[in-house]
């Protein structure tokens, strides 16, 4: 795994990178290998009307842990996200809120990935299964 198992240095690194990370104030609470679990606190600035979580806003959560949970598993240089299929089964408005990303499959080119959404209580308000690609020959970023 070339992530830190150091969690206070590596959510440093991803405040400091990941700008949406650290604006919704996302926290990685656990990492291992083929898993990482975050938790998302509850804040109006990501809400809709009624005061629950936007969807886009649970959207990037769960991004977040998917994408975190295949750098444990990358061999690759680096990787970004094919495609994610979620399904929103509750609205979220009692948080904080535990996101769990577990790898189902990691093959050469691409990583299968089961994310999770809870609330404090528990509750499953959302399940996703996404994709990731693994890139060996390039680093993505602005050119």
């Amino acid at each position: 795994m070339g992530l830190s198992k150091d969690l206070d240095k590596l959510n440093r690194a991803f405040e400091e990178k990941e700008n949406l990370f650290s604006y919704m104030g996302l926290k990685i609470t656990r990492i291992e290998r083929g898993f990482c679990q975050m938790e998302l606190p509850y804040s109006e600035k990501i809400t809709r009307a009624g005061k629950v979580l936007h969807g886009g806003m649970i959207m990037s959560a769960i991004d977040y842990a998917g994408g975190i949970t295949t750098m444990t598993v990358n061999d690759g240089i680096d990787q970004v996200t094919q495609e994610v299929k979620i399904n929103f089964l509750a609205p979220m408005a009692n948080g904080p809120f535990r996101v769990e990303g577990k790898t189902v499959k990691a093959g050469r080119t691409a990583v299968i990935i089961e994310i999770k959404f809870f609330d404090t209580e528990g509750k499953l308000g959302v399940m996703a299964l996404g994709t990731w690609y693994i890139i060996r020959d390039r680093v993505i970023k602005k050119s």
